[in-house]
C-alpha cells in the first residue's frame, strides 16, 4: 500500500475516534446533568460543556431548555433576569426541534417557555398555542402530555380562538373516553373555574351513564345549574334502561342456547338496573322512557327469570319471588293464563285450586293466580272448603295463610258477598291482628255495609300501626352528601308530607337537596324562594311535598348534596283517604 494512502486511512480512523470520544463525552455529560445535578445554574454550565465537543444532540438542547426554563421561574421576581432565561429556553428547545422535530416533550416545554414568556413580555412574538397543538397530536391521545395539552387548553379558554377551542373540544373527548375518574374530577374543576358552559361539558362528555351521574354530582356539589344536573341525571337512566334491556336481550339468546347460569346472570343484572332507576325524568318533565315500555322490560325480565331458574332445577320457591313480582305488573288476563298453562306442565301448580295446606306458599300462589285471572268462584268454592276446616299454621307459614284469606275474602266482595268477604277478612286478622292491609279490607268492607261506627273502631286500630303524624329526630344533622333515611308505615292514602330544616340563614349558597320517596325521585332542588312548596319562617324552613303512599312501609330518602342542613322533624297528614 502506498504510503499516502496508508496516512489517509489512519487519518481517518484518528477522525472517527476523535468522533465517537467527542460523542461519548458529549453523551456522559448530558446524563451527569440530567441525573445527578439538581441546581439550575451548574447543569446549564455542565450542558455548555457538553456542547463544546458535540453540537448535534438534541436531548443536551432540550435539558438546556429546561434548566434555563427552571431558572426563568426561580428568578420570576427579577423581570430582566427572569426574561433573559425565558428567552434562552426557547432558544435552546428551537434548536433540540431543528434536530428532532418529532420531539412532543421538546415542544411541550417550548411551549410552556413561551406561555410564560408572553406573560413577562406581553409583545413577544410566539405561538405557544401551536406547539402545544404539535404536542398533543405527536404524543397521541393515550399520552399524558395530551392530557396536560387538553387541561392548559381548558385553563386559557376565554383566550383561545374559535379553532383552538374546537381543537380543545376534540382533545377532551378522546381523553374522556378513558372513563379515569380522577382525570374526569381534574378537568370538571378547571372547568368551573374557567369555562363554566354547559355547552363545553355536553360536548365532550361522552355518551356514558356513569360519566354522567359524575358530572351530575360534581354539579351538585358547586351548588350549579339544578336543570342542567337533572337533565344529565335523566340521560344516565336512559342509557341504563338501554343497558338493561342489552342484558335482557343477552339473556335471551343465553337462554336459547341453554346456558342458564349466564342466562340467569343477565336477567338478574337487568333487573338489578332498573330498580335502580329514580327516574329522574319526572323532575326534568320529559319522556326519556317510556313509562309503559319500562314496566313490560320488567315484567319480561321477571318471567324469564322465574322460568330460567326453574329450568335449572332449583326449587319453586326461588323462582316465585320472581313470579309474584311479575304478577304485580301484569293485569292482562291471557298473559296470566299462559303462566299458569307452564306451570301446569312442569306439575308446578294443580288443575284445579283445593285447600290443600300442605304447602300453603304454593296454595297462596296458585290463589293469586286465579285471582289475576278474575276466576274469583273458583276461589270462592276454596274459602267455602277452607271454612269446614281446621287449619293450624306454623308461625313462619301465617304470612301465606292470611294472602289465602284476604284473596278469598276479595273475591267474595267482587263478587258482591259482603258478609262472607268480611267473615274472611276477620278470620285474616285473628291470625295477624297487626297486620294493616287486613285491616284496611276490613275498613272497606264496613264502608260498604254503611256501618260508621265500626269504621271509626278501625281506624283507630289502623292509627295505633301508623306512624306518627309528628317525628321528631333525634340525630337532625345531615352531612354533606350523607343519606337521611326512614320507614313511614302508612295507608296508601295521598299524604301531604313536611320536612323541618333549620334555618341557617345561609348566605353563600342555599342547601340544594334530593328527596326519594319509595325509590323515586319526587324533588330535588334548592332550599331558597318562599314557593308553593316552600315555607321559610325565622327558625325553619319547611318543605312539603304531596305524595301517593303504598299500604304498609314507605321509604322516605333526603340527601343534601352541597352542604351539611339539620331535619329535625317530619310531619305528615292525610290529603284523601
Amino acid at each position: 500500500m502506498p504510503n499516502s494512502k496508508r496516512w489517509l486511512l489512519l487519518a481517518a480512523v484518528a477522525v472517527a475516534a476523535g468522533l465517537n470520544i467527542c460523542i461519548y463525552l458529549n453523551v456522559h455529560l448530558y446524563f451527569l446533568a440530567r441525573d445527578r445535578i439538581e441546581d439550575a445554574e451548574k447543569k446549564v454550565k455542565a450542558l455548555g460543556s457538553a456542547n463544546i465537543f458535540y453540537l448535534s444532540n438534541d436531548l443536551v438542547y432540550y435539558e438546556l431548555g429546561k434548566a434555563y426554563f427552571d431558572l426563568g421561574m426561580m428568578n420570576i421576581h427579577d423581570k430582566a433576569l427572569s426574561e433573559s432565561c425565558l428567552r434562552k429556553s426557547v432558544q435552546n428547545f428551537t434548536r433540540s426541534l431543528r434536530i428532532n422535530p418529532a420531539s412532543y416533550f421538546c415542544h411541550f416545554n417550548l411551549a410552556q417557555a413561551l406561555l410564560y414568556l408572553s406573560y413577562i413580555t406581553p409583545d413577544y412574538k410566539g405561538n405557544a398555542y401551536e406547539e402545544y397543538k404539535k404536542a398533543a397530536l405527536l404524543a397521541g391521545h393515550n399520552s399524558q402530555i395530551y392530557y396536560e395539552v387538553g387541561k392548559i387548553f381548558l385553563s386559557l379558554w376565554p383566550e383561545l380562538s374559535e379553532g383552538e377551542k374546537d381543537f380543545t373540544l376534540g382533545l377532551f373527548k378522546k381523553i374522556l373516553e378513558r372513563k379515569d375518574s380522577q382525570m374526569i374530577q381534574d378537568v370538571m374543576q378547571i372547568w368551573d373555574m374557567n369555562v363554566k358552559d354547559y355547552s363545553v361539558m355536553e360536548e365532550i362528555l361522552p355518551e356514558d351513564a356513569s360519566l354522567f351521574q359524575i358530572y351530575a354530582r360534581f354539579l351538585g356539589y358547586r351548588h350549579l345549574s339544578i336543570e342542567e344536573r337533572q337533565k344529565f341525571l335523566a340521560r344516565a337512566e336512559l342509557l341504563e334502561f338501554e343497558r338493561a334491556r342489552h342484558e335482557f336481550d343477552s339473556g335471551e339468546r343465553e337462554f336459547q342456547y341453554y346456558r342458564l347460569r349466564d342466562a340467569a346472570g343477565h336477567y338478574k343484572e337487568s333487573l338489578r338496573t332498573l330498580d335502580r332507576q329514580a327516574l329522574y325524568q319526572n323532575l326534568t318533565g320529559e319522556s326519556l322512557i317510556d313509562i309503559e315500555e319500562f314496566k313490560n322490560l320488567k315484567k319480561s325480565v321477571c318471567l324469564s327469570l322465574a322460568k330460567c331458574l326453574l329450568e335449572e332445577g332449583r326449587e319453586f320457591k326461588e323462582a316465585v319471588v320472581y313470579l309474584r313480582e311479575y304478577l304485580a305488573l301484569e293485569d292482562r288476563v291471557s298473559s296470566i293464563g299462559e303462566l299458569e298453562s307452564y306451570l301446569r306442565r312442569r306439575g308446578l301448580v294443580k288443575e284445579e285450586l283445593r285447600a290443600s295446606f300442605d304447602d300453603l306458599g304454593l296454595l297462596s300462589f296458585q290463589t293469586l293466580l286465579y285471582f289475576k285471572r278474575n276466576r274469583y268462584r273458583d276461589i270462592m268454592k276454596t274459602g267455602r272448603l277452607l271454612k269446614q276446616s281446621f287449619v293450624v299454621v306454623p308461625e313462619e307459614k301465617r304470612n301465606e295463610f292470611v294472602e289465602v284469606l284476604l284473596l278469598v275474602g276479595d273475591s267474595f266482595q267482587k263478587a258482591d258477598y259482603i258478609y262472607d268477604a268480611g267473615e274472611f277478612y276477620h278470620k285474616a286478622l285473628d291470625v295477624e291482628p297487626g297486620n294493616l292491609q287486613v285491616l284496611l279490607r276490613i275498613r272497606q268492607n264496613y264502608e260498604r255495609l254503611n256501618e260508621d261506627e265500626k269504621v271509626q273502631s278501625i281506624d283507630e286500630k289502623m292509627e295505633e300501626l301508623l306512624t306518627p303524624r309528628t317525628m321528631d329526630l333525634e340525630k337532625p344533622r345531615i352531612e354533606r352528601g350523607r343519606k337521611f333515611s326512614c320507614s313511614l308505615n302508612l295507608d296508601g292514602s295521598e299524604i301531604l308530607l313536611s320536612l323541618h330544616f333549620e334555618n341557617e340563614a345561609w348566605t353563600d349558597f342555599f342547601p340544594l337537596i334530593s328527596i326519594f320517596f319509595n325509590g323515586r325521585a319526587v324533588w330535588e332542588n334548592y332550599l331558597k324562594d318562599e314557593t308553593e312548596e316552600i315555607e321559610i319562617n325565622d327558625d325553619e324552613v319547611i318543605l312539603k311535598l304531596s305524595l301517593k303512599s303504598k299500604v304498609g312501609e314507605n321509604s322516605l330518602v333526603a340527601i343534601p348534596l352541597n352542604s351539611a342542613v339539620s331535619l329535625f322533624k317530619i310531619n305528615y297528614q292525610e290529603k284523601v283517604r
